[in-house]
């Protein structure tokens, strides 16, 4: 019997060591550390390249936005919001911490005045965050 006893005890402990590399690997697999990533966007003629912005829980988002005219740039949900100059690339940064998919609006301005209300604000995309 003491010699069952031994075989069952290497046999469970080799179980047990198997389990804890598959959680391990299935750890590193799963999401993974939240990402700082870098995005370029470009809004031209009304739309917005790329349409659906991906990302996952916990990533810090910058977006490297080159627009054809100036505008107000909103990520709806989030609620975040930047003034988007045409001759120049523009920072817009927010961390994806909300799962979903959330609208992206795109209000533009003529030069040298501020259109008010929603008449002037166009759906150019999305961006979807994918949990962690």
């Amino acid at each position: 019997e003491p010699q069952m006893n031994i075989k069952n005890l290497k046999l469970t402990g080799l179980m047990m060591t198997v389990g804890l590399i598959a959680m391990v690997a299935a750890a590193a697999c799963g999401g993974g550390d939240p990402e700082e990533l870098d995005l370029p966007v470009r809004i031209e003629g009304g739309g917005m390249t790329p349409e659906t912005i991906k990302v996952k829980q916990g990533d810090m988002v910058t977006l490297k936005i080159q627009a054809d005219e100036p505008g107000e740039f909103h990520l709806h949900t989030y609620d975040v919001e930047a003034d988007i100059d045409a001759a120049t690339v523009n920072y817009f940064y927010f961390v994806a911490d909300a799962t979903g998919r959330f609208k992206i609006t795109y209000h533009r301005q003529k030069e040298g005045e501020h259109e008010d209300g929603e008449e002037g604000e166009i759906e150019i995309g999305f961006v979807e965050v994918q949990p962690r």
